[in-house]
């Protein structure tokens, strides 16, 4: 049997009260994993890890031009120098690792994961570089066909070394013991690619005229941090002058937002950006909440045929079917069954999925490593 270490971004806390999308997928596909005694995590140093997993917490600092991925990744090695047990070494989301992999010709099987877009992130920009981690990774793993397809511009050769395994979420099987709410949300980053000041201007309209609604926004600019940003300092004073029936709670842990969610009725996700995936969306359908998306990047993936698409979303546009679905309640509990129907990111099932393709990349390794 062979081991998988797998290596955060630094900047992820890999612990139930700071862990962001990427801690989250990483931890919930562990938990399923008929691999899960050989996994082991490496990351930033929190002081509660997620619990049952094998997780090694290091200190990082910038060390003349290392970064503190860089450091994370040397302090790794080291840790591990005298392991000679085969293994896939599955890096997330910082694709110049890769190199320093490379550098010390090591027979181990190095596996990328990609959970943005990689035209953005260093190591993955260029067709160049993107060559090369084709040519040289193992697996390059996306976690959805948006990003497989923002990989491959630009690049004629066929591969075989990619593949596509989508977040996981298990559906929240306690929902149906949960009267649903008057309630819609916006969970996410205060910021002005998630379109927040889209939601923000529609429910100051819909407020007044539907009091018996409550007008929901969760989230920061930075998870956990207080209030940095000008367009945060902006969404926020124009809440404050808000009738009673919008409310602000900031970041919040994602145990609460699961919560919130399982009483709720409609989420909305009014983003601009093309989102590599949307966790928000599947975390929306696992606890059966009608769902009013942006169609962009990865989103229109898991919402379609389960919710509303709107392209190029506005407030005119958004305004229009969130009043839809607040007269029609049978529109809404339409919407709520479809999120359950066929449902496709089961923890167990996404994990099986995953298990199979690391046995894959990991054999084909093998056999050529012979």
């Amino acid at each position: 049997m062979f081991k998988i270490d797998i290596i955060l971004p630094y900047k992820e806390l890999f612990s139930t009260n700071g862990a962001s999308a990427v801690s989250i997928s990483v931890k919930n596909s562990i938990l399923q994993s008929k691999f899960k005694k050989n996994i082991n995590v490496y990351g930033q140093f929190v002081k509660n890890p997620f619990s049952d997993i094998n997780f090694n917490g290091f200190y990082a600092t910038k060390i003349f031009y290392f970064s503190k991925n860089l450091s994370i990744l040397k302090q790794y090695l080291k840790k591990t120098k005298t392991d000679k047990t085969k293994k896939i070494i599955e890096i997330h989301n910082r694709p110049y690792l890769l190199n320093h992999l490379l550098k010390k010709n090591m027979s181990h099987c190095v596996v990328l994961y990609f959970h943005n877009d990689p035209l953005t992130m260093k190591g993955s920009k260029s067709i160049n570089d993107r060559l090369n981690i084709l040519r040289n990774a193992s697996g390059i793993i996306f976690v959805s066909r948006f990003l497989k397809d923002k990989f491959l511009e630009g690049i004629n050769e066929t591969f075989e070394n990619i593949f596509i395994i989508p977040n996981s979420l298990d559906q929240n099987l306690n929902i149906n013991k949960i009267n649903k709410l008057k309630q819609i949300l916006y969970v996410g980053r205060i910021v002005e690619e998630k379109g927040v000041h889209i939601y923000l201007d529609v429910i100051n309209n819909l407020s007044k005229k539907y009091t018996d609604w409550k007008f929901i926004i969760i989230g920061s600019s930075k998870l956990g941090y207080k209030t940095t940003s000008t367009y945060e300092k902006k969404i926020l004073s124009n809440i404050s002058q808000q009738d009673n029936n919008i409310e602000y709670l900031g970041y919040t842990s994602n145990e609460i937002v699961k919560k919130i969610m399982s009483e709720s009725a409609i989420l909305v996700i009014p983003s601009i950006w093309e989102e590599p995936f949307g966790i928000t969306a599947i975390e929306g359908l696992s606890n059966k909440m009608a769902i009013i998306s942006s169609e962009v990047g990865g989103l229109k993936e898991i919402v379609e045929g389960k919710g509303i698409l709107i392209r190029d979303i506005s407030e005119k546009k958004l305004l229009k079917e969130l009043e839809y679905l607040i007269n029609n309640p049978e529109i809404i509990m339409k919407y709520q069954n479809l999120s359950w129907e066929n449902y496709l990111f089961d923890q167990n099932k996404i994990s099986t999925l995953q298990d199979g393709i690391r046995k894959k990349i990991f054999d084909k390794f093998s056999n050529n490593s012979h």
